[in-house]
C-alpha cells in the first residue's frame, strides 16, 4: 500500500472532479440519449480522471506511479464483475437461440396479463433473487424472458424493467447467500442474521409499498400495455414457428438457479448455462451458429417486427462496451479514493452526524454518492463502513443500525448509477438505458429513505428517554434485537 498522503485536498477541491463528472454526464445525455454507453460516458469518465489526476498530481504533489498504482488496482477490483459480464452476453445470446427464453415468453403469455405483470414480474423476481442471493443472475435469466413478455404485451420498457430490479434486488439486500449482505454485516462485525432481521424494519415496508404501487399501476392500465388476447396469440404462433418450443428447456435455468443456491461461483454458473445452451443451438441450428449466438451479435429475420426485435442479441462482443465503461470508472474511483479526495468528502460528512437520524442519513447519502463517484457497490458498503464506524460507536448506535444503513443507501441504489457497475450491466442485460428505468425501480428509491424515516421515528420514541439498552456499542451485544 502506498504511504500515507503529507496533505489531503479540501472539500471545495474535492468537489471539482464530481461536480464535472455529474454535469458533463447530465450534457451528454441529453445530446446523446441512449447512445450515451457506447463512447461518450467513457470518454467523460476518462477527462474527469485526467481533472483528478492533475490536481493530485500539480497542488498536491502525489506521484504518478501511486495514482496509476490505484487506477490499477480499482481495474482489477472490477474483473470478476466483467467476467460475469461476458457469461452473461453469452448466455443471453445461446439461450434466446436455443429457445430457452422463447420458452419462458411464451408460457408466460399463458399465465400472465398485461394488468398482472409489473407486480408478478416483482414478486418473481424477488423470490428468485432471495433463494439464490444474486440480483445479476435473476435479471439476466427470469428478467430477460419477463422483458421480453412485457415488451410482447405492449408495456413500457421503463416500468418492466423497474419492477424486475426491485424485486431482484430485494433479494440482493436480503438474502444471505447474498454477497453484498455477507459483507455488509462482516465488515460492521454485526451477525449476519442479527443483520437481516435488522434489515426486516425498513425492507419491509419499503417492498409493501413498492408491490402496491406496481399493482395499482398494472390494474389502471398504467405502463403502457395496449395489447389484446388475440395479439398474444399471434406472438406464441411466431415464437412456435421460429424457436424449438418445450418445457423440457425450463430445466435450464432451473439448473442454474440450483447451482447458485449451492453456493458455486456465480461465473462458474453463468458459463455452464452458457455452454448448455450452446450445445442445444448445435443440435438444432449447427456449431457455427452456436459460436455466433455466445460472441457476436445475431438475429432472425421473420418479417414480423416483435420476433425481429426480441431475437436480436449482441453475445459477449456486445458487453464490451460495458466493461470498457466499468474500467473507466474504476480509474476514476481509483484516483479520487488515492489521492484523498473522497477520504476529504466523507470526514466532512462527519460534523453533520449529532444522533441517530443524522447518522443514518449520511451513511445512506455517503453510500449513494460512493455509488456514483466510484462507480463500485462493494466500495460503497466498505468505504462508509470504515469512515463511520467509530462514530456510531462515540454516539452509542449499534453497530448493526450501521451495517442496516450501508445495504438501505448502498445495495440498492447502485444499479439507479448509469455509469456504475451495477447500473451499467442491468441496463445492457435488459437493453433499457438506466435513466429510462430509474424512476421506476421504486424498491431502491424508498429504501434509504425509508432507513431515515425509521431512524427518525426510533430518535423521536426515545427522545427524554433514558434506554441504554438501546445504544449498544460492543459487537457482542449486537444480538439485541433494535
Amino acid at each position: 500500500m502506498s504511504k500515507k498522503l503529507k496533505q489531503k485536498p479540501s472539500v471545495i477541491v474535492s468537489m471539482i472532479p464530481v461536480v464535472l463528472l455529474v454535469g458533463l454526464l447530465s450534457y451528454c445525455i441529453t445530446i446523446f440519449g441512449d447512445g450515451m454507453l457506447s463512447g461518450p460516458s467513457q470518454l467523460v469518465l476518462t477527462l474527469c480522471t485526467g481533472v483528478a489526476v492533475f490536481i493530485a498530481m500539480v497542488f498536491y504533489k502525489q506521484s504518478w506511479q501511486e495514482l496509476e498504482n490505484a487506477m490499477v488496482i480499482g481495474i482489477s477490483r472490477s474483473m470478476s464483475a466483467n467476467l460475469i459480464l461476458l457469461m452473461v452476453g453469452g448466455l443471453c445470446g445461446t439461450w434466446m437461440h436455443s429457445g430457452v427464453i422463447p420458452t419462458m415468453i411464451y408460457y408466460g403469455l399463458e399465465v400472465i396479463s398485461a394488468r398482472w405483470l409489473l407486480i408478478t414480474s416483482c414478486v418473481l423476481c424477488a423470490l428468485v433473487s432471495l433463494c439464490i442471493g444474486s440480483s445479476w443472475t435473476t435479471i439476466a435469466t427470469i428478467g430477460v424472458g419477463l422483458m421480453g413478455i412485457g415488451r410482447t404485451l405492449g408495456l413500457e420498457d421503463g416500468w418492466v424493467a423497474g419492477a424486475i430490479i426491485s424485486g431482484a434486488y430485494f433479494g440482493d439486500k436480503m438474502s444471505p447467500l447474498s454477497e453484498t449482505t455477507n459483507l455488509a454485516s462482516s465488515i460492521s462485525d454485526v451477525p449476519l442474521f442479527t443483520h437481516i432481521k435488522n434489515l426486516l424494519h425498513t425492507t419491509v415496508p419499503t417492498l409493501i409499498i413498492t408491490f402496491i404501487i406496481f399493482t395499482i399501476v398494472g390494474i389502471v392500465g398504467g405502463g403502457g400495455a395496449h395489447i389484446n388476447d388475440s395479439s398474444a396469440i399471434e406472438m406464441q404462433h411466431h415464437l412456435d414457428t421460429t424457436f424449438p418450443i418445450t418445457m423440457w428447456l425450463l430445466l435450464l435455468p432451473l439448473l442454474v438457479f440450483f447451482l447458485i443456491y449451492k453456493r458455486m461461483a456465480a461465473t462458474i454458473v453463468l458459463f455452464i448455462g452458457m455452454l448448455l445452451g450452446g450445445v442445444i443451438v448445435c443440435f438444432t441450428q449447427g456449431f457455427d451458429f452456436a459460436i455466433e449466438c455466445a460472441f457476436g451479435e445475431v438475429g432472425y429475420t421473420t418479417g414480423v417486427t416483435a420476433i425481429d426485435s426480441l431475437t436480436s442479441t449482441r453475445g459477449m462482443g456486445g458487453m464490451l462496451y460495458t466493461i470498457w465503461l466499468i474500467i473507466c470508472s474504476m480509474c476514476f474511483g481509483g484516483v479520487m479514493e488515492r489521492s484523498g479526495m473522497l477520504e476529504s468528502i466523507t470526514e466532512h460528512l462527519l460534523k453533520i452526524m449529532k444522533g441517530r437520524t443524522s447518522a443514518v442519513a449520511t451513511t445512506c447519502f455517503s453510500s449513494l454518492f460512493l455509488n456514483a463517484t466510484t462507480g463500485d457497490q462493494i466500495i460503497s458498503i466498505i468505504l462508509p463502513s470504515k469512515m463511520y464506524g467509530s462514530t456510531f460507536d462515540r454516539l452509542r448506535l449499534p453497530r448493526k443500525l450501521m451495517s442496516r444503513s450501508l445495504e438501505d443507501g448502498g445495495t440498492v441504489t447502485s444499479v439507479l448509477v448509469p455509469w456504475n457497475s451495477c447500473g451499467m450491466t442491468q441496463s445492457t442485460v435488459l437493453g433499457v438505458a438506466t435513466t429510462i428505468y430509474a424512476p421506476y425501480t421504486f424498491f431502491c428509491w424508498i429504501s434509504p429513505l425509508m432507513s431515515v424515516i425509521a431512524a427518525f421515528v426510533k430518535q423521536y420514541i426515545l427522545k427524554n428517554k433514558d434506554k441504554e439498552s438501546d445504544f449498544v456499542t460492543v459487537s457482542s451485544q449486537s444480538e439485541i434485537v433494535e
